[in-house]
């Protein structure tokens, strides 16, 4: 049985693995390079409206942060938009929201690849390069164009080193810098601008403002600092300039409002786009930017400001006003206004160019329209109709992927029949993982789960209330801290709550650390071994976490009481040896967390010496939990972390109810199950990439980091209260069992590792038949990766490798 289960455990990741690459294969393109369509003759007499250009892309500029009143501090850009020397319009971005996706689209015009969106991560991948594909900056090069690029290296993953004649890459991962990661790009601005005649196009891509929503959100005091630094480059830009450059600044996507994106949100997908150059000052504005004062007092919901545009249009627009043709893969639809900078005659000449291009793709036979409008609203019928192709699907890998998930659920649900004592405890895993897998046919209940789990823990509550009735004190407490986990975050990705615990804390900051402190200390010292030695690494451990996540806060510009900031002062001051007038706390954060995880590893390693010396039974487990649910606080979010102490006071009543209730072990696994799924949405996760949170992943980074470690940080950040429920479950299974050890692990790794096959066959399922749905890429698609990486980091990393290597200690 233990020899099927690990070899089950292999063959289900294999069959997820094959069943994503069949899911996500590369995206097949039109190779070769773009010619006109429609007259070529025609092009040769027409003259670039523009000599040069200087491409600003602002990472994750979200279209308020340009045209709205109380969220902008563009003052120069939005001078320029009320002279007309500036045309601004809200771009649509599709998702996935992430660079790497982005950028092909507004350098080919094509649609994302939602694999894209896991490559973006890829330092080393190459598979997604444009070398081979058609693209604006190919043109350029191809017409001989000298390009210069300074900013997010992802562009020069993306491009040949041959494209640009000069470059100076910024990583753009590293998301606790929001000033060196600008002037790196800034610094090169007043050569360039002295000797403009040494480039035909300028690429900058500032990375800034993007981290500052990744750190602390839409709303962080840093944003208005950093549009007003931005503003200050676009007026430098344009006060050097002639009017034959254009200046073209955009956000190659948008965030929510807490900073990230990926997802499908009005705000993430919702990008600035500003054309800028005094020859635009001689033609009439935009229809929709005539007659109103920017930035605009009225607030969009939507994010819809001015006129609305694909950002993929941006590619034909270029094209047309520089006259060459349109990339191979472009299914953009040139921005209207610009042919009023064109000659009727040209004018027509290159709409009905970007018609053929259309047609080029999606293989229609050209009809004749009398006028403009006309040929506009068929180009965006044809360009809806090309955005919705999905990816060419390896249905044979997909076949493959879910035959053998199919075999694996079949022979798991076997075991699971003949070993299960309890069929009760069948019975209830059962109707969890069908409860959740139907739901998997649904989009609004993919965007919903949290729904289904909270509603499935209350279901649990009252079950064992039923069998327990007299346990009524211990139920109501679990139903009071449940309450309290719910209403901490929002999650979902249809409803929002305006009050939520999580809010009302970060006003009542003095409450929070507060009860951050409590939870720390509580967490730490409940369960550790008794004498003063114990009492000097638990506190000393408690103190380091507690320093650190008040010294984060600090740097971040969140409120900390004064005392608080106090002892940060007085603790950095002692480590060093320094006056406390003299600390610079921005620089002690790496060294600090980098101390609280030696310091922790060090204790851990003489807890599991102490043990092999002198075993001391099930405290073993009790004291590697509160280390490492203190690591986990470490990874945590401040205003998340007293659901710790709500989680402590949880993990303890449900221990106390094992004991006397004497559960079979698949109720209490399923249990783990549930709670693992309800606390990681209620810490504000969902299902949409868009919440995958950065802000804990640099703890202890230096700059020149290594990306699988900020990957590992990240997973522990984003699955922390989940990896707390796993191992809080395992330590109670130890209380009591005089069964073997390695009985009592592969024994309790069944009923999770059940669930897992069976929701899979149902998604896997879903996905196929669904993936012609309008939501495949932004519902189902995300839910399938955080599936993959459930199994992955969850089932495989935490379940069976760590808590596997605590048994062997054991």
């Amino acid at each position: 049985m233990n020899k099927r289960l690990l070899v089950l455990l292999v063959l289900e990741l294999v069959a997820i693995l094959t069943f994503s690459a069949g899911f996500f294969p590369q995206k097949s393109v039109l190779q070769g390079d773009a010619e006109f369509n429609y007259q070529p003759e025609a092009h040769r007499g027409i003259s670039p409206k523009f000599d040069k250009m200087v491409l600003v892309v602002i990472d994750a500029l979200r279209s308020d942060f340009v045209f709205q009143k109380d969220m902008s501090q563009f003052q120069f850009v939005h001078k320029l938009l009320n002279k007309g020397h500036a045309w601004g319009y809200t771009a649509y971005s599709n998702p996935p929201t992430v660079t790497l996706p982005r950028l092909k689209g507004i350098t080919t015009g094509s649609t994302p690849n939602f694999l894209d969106a896991i490559l973006n991560v890829a330092e080393d991948d190459v598979s997604s390069n444009l070398k081979e594909q058609d693209s604006w900056l190919r043109q350029f090069h191809m017409h001989q164009k000298k390009i210069k690029f300074y900013g997010d290296d992802t562009w020069l993953k993306l491009f040949p080193p041959d494209f640009f004649d000069e470059t100076d890459g910024t990583n753009s991962f590293f998301v606790s810098d929001f000033e060196e990661v600008d002037l790196n790009v800034t610094r090169h601005l007043p050569q360039q601008l002295q000797s403009q005649d040494s480039w035909d196009v300028l690429i900058l891509h500032y990375l800034g403002l993007d981290h500052i929503g990744h750190k602390g959100g839409a709303f962080s005091s840093f944003m208005p600092p950093k549009h007003r630094e931005m503003d200050s480059v676009i007026e430098q830009i344009y006060n050097a300039v002639d009017e034959n450059t254009l200046i073209c600044v955009m956000g190659d996507h948008g965030m929510n409002d807490l900073g990230n994106h990926g997802g499908s949100s009005a705000g993430e997908t919702s990008a600035a786009l500003v054309f800028i150059s005094k020859l635009l000052g001689k033609y009439e504005k935009p229809l929709a930017q005539q007659g109103k004062n920017i930035p605009l007092a009225s607030n969009s919901p939507e994010y819809n400001y001015l006129t609305k545009v694909n950002q993929i249009d941006f590619v034909p627009t270029i094209a047309t006003l520089f006259n060459f043709p349109i990339p191979k893969n472009s299914i953009g639809v040139l921005v209207p206004d610009f042919l009023k900078l064109l000659s009727a005659e040209d004018a027509k000449t290159k709409l009905i160019d970007n018609y053929h291009q259309l047609l080029s793709i999606s293989g229609e036979s050209p009809k004749e329209f009398d006028d403009s409008d006309a040929f506009f609203g068929e180009m965006r019928a044809i360009q809806s109709e090309l955005a919705k192709t999905a990816t060419d699907y390896n249905y044979p890998l997909l076949g493959i992927g879910l035959l053998t998930l199919l075999i694996v659920s079949l022979v798991a649900f076997f075991s699971a029949w003949t070993s299960f004592s309890s069929s009760f405890g069948l019975l209830l895993l059962l109707g969890t993982s069908l409860l959740l897998s139907f739901s998997t046919f649904g989009s609004s209940f993919v965007e919903e789960e949290h729904q289904i789990w909270w509603w499935l823990t209350i279901a649990l509550v009252g079950s064992s209330y039923i069998k327990a009735p007299h346990e009524l004190t211990d139920h109501l407490t679990i139903l009071t801290l449940l309450r309290l986990i719910r209403g901490w975050n929002n999650s979902g990705q249809k409803f929002v709550y305006e009050y939520t615990l999580h809010d009302l804390l970060k006003q009542y900051y003095h409450v929070e650390w507060l009860l951050i402190t409590a939870t720390i200390f509580t967490v730490q010292f409940q369960g550790r071994a008794k004498g003063f030695f114990a009492f000097q690494y638990s506190f000393l451990v408690s103190v380091l976490c507690l320093v650190y996540k008040a010294t984060w806060s600090i740097v971040n510009n969140e409120q900390v009481p004064a005392w608080l900031q106090h002892v940060c002062l007085s603790s950095y001051s002692i480590v060093n040896g320094i006056h406390k007038n003299e600390v610079n706390l921005s620089n002690a954060l790496v060294p600090m967390a980098r101390l609280f995880f030696q310091v922790t590893a060090a204790v851990i390693a003489v807890e599991v010496t102490r043990h092999q010396l002198k075993p001391n039974g099930q405290r073993f487990f009790e004291e590697i939990h509160g280390h490492v649910s203190t690591l986990l606080i470490l990874q945590t979010s401040s205003a998340n972390i007293p659901q710790f102490l709500a989680f402590h006071i949880l993990s303890r009543k449900i221990t106390s109810l094992w004991l006397r209730r004497k559960w079979s072990f698949p109720v209490l696994m399923t249990v783990s199950l549930v709670l693992q799924n309800l606390t990681f949405f209620q810490f504000g996760n969902t299902n949409s990439i868009a919440t995958v949170s950065l802000t804990n992943a640099y703890n202890g980074v230096s700059e020149n980091y290594n990306i699988y470690v900020v990957g590992a940080l990240m997973c522990v950040s984003n699955y922390a209260p989940s990896i707390y429920w796993s191992l809080s479950c395992l330590k109670t299974l130890f209380l009591t069992s005089t069964q073997p050890k390695w009985k009592i692990f592969l024994d309790s790794r069944l009923p999770s590792f059940l669930f897992y096959c069976l929701f899979g066959c149902f998604l896997l399922g879903s996905c196929v038949i669904l993936r012609y749905h309008l939501f495949i890429w932004s519902v189902f698609s995300p839910k399938l990766c955080y599936y993959v990486s459930w199994n992955l980091f969850m089932n495989a990393v935490v379940a069976w490798l760590f808590e596997g290597t605590i048994v062997a200690l054991y």
